[in-house]
């Protein structure tokens, strides 16, 4: 898996009734940017706006990030993508996209999407409700350049 030096920007379809999922959401958008990276729950009416036809996809197997090139990664890829818009982590997410670690990466994530809603109920159960309960409460965000900022 090649990353590119520069990049413009990621999207990112993740699950947003999974607690493990919004928990790595909020650490991602918590570290310092190398390049803009947007957040849209699958679920939310403006995924489909946004990126038609993500559904087939089936981004509530795994995770799905489209880059400003319109490059579609999914599952460890899409972690890997997740990790490089990180400024301090991306010499990590160079190591993970090469093809001594990318093989080890993609069966982690497989063992951890597969077990992600177990995973949760032990680790992130009162993420889940709270995730249930802002769900609820979500109002449509409006995207400019097809790129959705987090709040």
């Amino acid at each position: 898996m090649e990353l590119p030096t520069s990049i413009k920007g990621i999207e990112v379809f993740y699950d947003g009734r999974c607690g493990m999922c919004c928990s790595f959401h909020e650490w991602i958008a918590r570290q310092p940017r190398a390049f803009p990276i947007g957040f849209i729950p699958y679920q939310s009416p403006d995924a489909e706006r946004v990126f038609p036809g993500i559904g087939t996809l089936d981004p509530a197997r795994e995770m799905v990030v489209r880059t400003s090139e319109n490059k579609i990664f999914r599952g460890a890829e899409a972690w890997v993508w997740c990790l490089y818009s990180c400024a301090n982590h991306q010499q990590t997410a160079r190591r993970l996209a090469g093809p001594g670690l990318l093989p080890i990466a993609i069966r982690a994530c497989r063992v951890l999407a597969a077990n992600r809603h177990a995973l949760s109920k032990v680790f992130f159960r009162g993420k889940d409700q709270q995730v249930r309960k802002e769900l609820h409460r979500m109002e449509a965000v409006r995207c400019a350049d097809a790129f959705c900022a987090t709040k």
